[in-house]
């Protein structure tokens, strides 16, 4: 090869590796108005607490964290989240592969005979010919001076990378489901114990005012307002029970299985977990929902510069480098050297508006990615603030439910011996255990509202997180493959 075809080699390579800055506006991180600290949150103590990633460990109930763990395995939404995240991981790499040229290797052997052959009276050569082939060829390559093929890469990979934050949320999301069902099914589980408790009180309260009216020591609408609350009774735990089959069912979905019993712990054994009072808004980094957000305002900003390209123009290479012999010896020692170099070039002159609406598609785009972006941001806000708000309710609304409760105990404990000594009547027993299994059902509900908003919470300031890290983890994504 000449001096001139290295000179022309080294422009080439420099255009190609080098190239000018990518066109279209550069991503910058908008500036949103977000509150430094939530309404509901101990603003007296800033410092943030580290939680576990796994922070459904955090109620201490190992039957619910082995349930947690096997919907994060075989729940189907997940799996199909991850096989788009593993699409967009190979699109990414077919859009990094255009950073770089593509070479083809070819190879031929080509044999050709001629026997007892003229034209025009000529006879022509007869006998067997070889030809040795071999070559490199350069497929249509664009070189990106102006920043397009750059611009369509940084898109692929906030395209994957939201993909992938989207994997995320919805991970954390089914967790919290499971997490929520499991502690359904539980509180369910003693509601439907309690009411069957409450059904043959009403039950043998409804006999005894039978047998006193019968006796005319009760007029018939005493007797009716007891029979009218057995039956209220037996209505209420078959609404339980077919509440939980329900539930049951729903929690088979979300761990992907098929229909079967479902087993929990009972409700009281289950811990109620100390969520950090002080938060402070920085933790909002943690959600993956608002990384989605902003890797598809990255993209979408992407789109303007790969819009704007079409106004430049564009430039490609073809080429060839090979060697070539009519026998196999001279084609290993001194074969015929073969090379071919084809730039071209592409400038739009007349579009009719083509390019410029493209354009004013990809900025209306951009600015509607950038109205999410925000309001994913707020949306994210008022979910944590209010769930902050609703977790120190709930708590306090357990705290007055097991105030009553213990009163209502103590209430029945008297009852129980007055009975006994014979002060009062069998029937006055029991309607003050009525009362006392209506305020044991209200206090289960209570803890189970308590248990709920601790999730709601966990996942609204999305999931656990590192005190020595204020943001997402950085994710390795490499080509063909992570």
């Amino acid at each position: 090869m000449n001096k001139s075809s290295y000179v022309y080699g080294s422009l080439i390579l420099s255009l190609v590796m080098g190239g000018c800055s990518a066109i279209g506006p550069d991503y910058a991180k908008p500036s949103t108005a977000v509150p430094e600290n939530f309404r509901y949150s101990d603003t007296n103590n800033s410092k943030e607490k580290a939680v576990d990633k796994e922070w459904w460990k955090s109620f201490n109930d190992p039957q619910l964290s082995e349930s947690i763990d096997l919907a994060l395995l075989n729940n189907q939404d997940i799996q199909t989240a991850g096989a788009s995240v593993d699409s967009l991981l190979g699109k990414f790499d077919q859009a990094k592969s255009y950073l770089y040229p593509q070479i083809n290797g070819n190879g031929s052997f080509d044999r050709k005979g001629v026997n007892n052959a003229s034209t025009g009276g000529v006879q022509l050569r007869e006998g067997v010919t070889s030809t040795y082939a071999s070559s490199l060829s350069l497929v249509s390559y664009e070189i990106d001076l102006f920043g397009k093929v750059r611009r369509a890469n940084e898109a692929a990979r906030a395209l994957l990378l939201s993909s992938e934050y989207a994997r995320q949320t919805l991970r954390l999301s089914i967790a919290s489901s499971v997490a929520a069902s499991y502690i359904t099914l539980s509180s369910l589980e003693e509601q439907i114990t309690l009411a069957q408790a409450n059904f043959q009180a009403s039950h043998d309260i409804e006999e005894q005012s039978a047998l006193k009216y019968r006796y005319g020591s009760i007029n018939e609408s005493v007797y009716l307002q007891a029979q009218s609350a057995a039956q209220s009774a037996k209505a209420t735990l078959s609404q339980l029970q077919s509440l939980k089959i329900a539930e049951e069912g729903r929690f088979n979905l979300l761990l992907g299985r098929n229909p079967q019993a479902v087993k929990t712990t009972a409700l009281e054994s289950i811990h109620l977990p100390e969520v950090p009072e002080a938060i402070p808004s920085t933790i909002m980094t943690h959600r993956p929902d608002i990384a989605v957000a902003e890797q598809n305002l990255i993209s979408a900003n992407a789109q303007i510069g790969i819009a704007r390209a079409a106004y430049y123009p564009s430039i490609k290479l073809t080429g060839m480098l090979g060697l070539q012999s009519l026998e196999l010896t001279d084609f290993i020692t001194n074969p015929a050297k073969i090379w071919e170099l084809t730039p071209s070039v592409s400038i739009p002159i007349f579009s009719a508006g083509l390019i410029e609406g493209g354009i004013k598609i990809a900025e209306a785009e951009q600015h509607k990615t950038l109205l999410q972006y925000q309001k994913a941001i707020i949306t994210a806000f008022n979910d944590a603030d209010t769930a902050i708000g609703q977790n120190t309710q709930a708590k306090q609304q357990l705290n007055f439910q097991i105030a009553s409760q213990k009163a209502i105990q103590k209430a029945f404990e008297q009852t129980k011996l007055r009975y006994k000594v014979g002060t009062i009547a069998y029937s006055d027993l029991l309607l003050v255990q009525q009362q006392w299994l209506q305020v044991s059902q209200s206090t289960q509900i209570a803890k189970q509202n308590a248990l709920i908003a601790s999730i709601n919470l966990y996942k609204a300031l999305g999931g656990g997180w590192d005190s020595t890290d204020n943001a997402l983890p950085k994710l390795s994504l490499l080509p063909s493959g992570r």
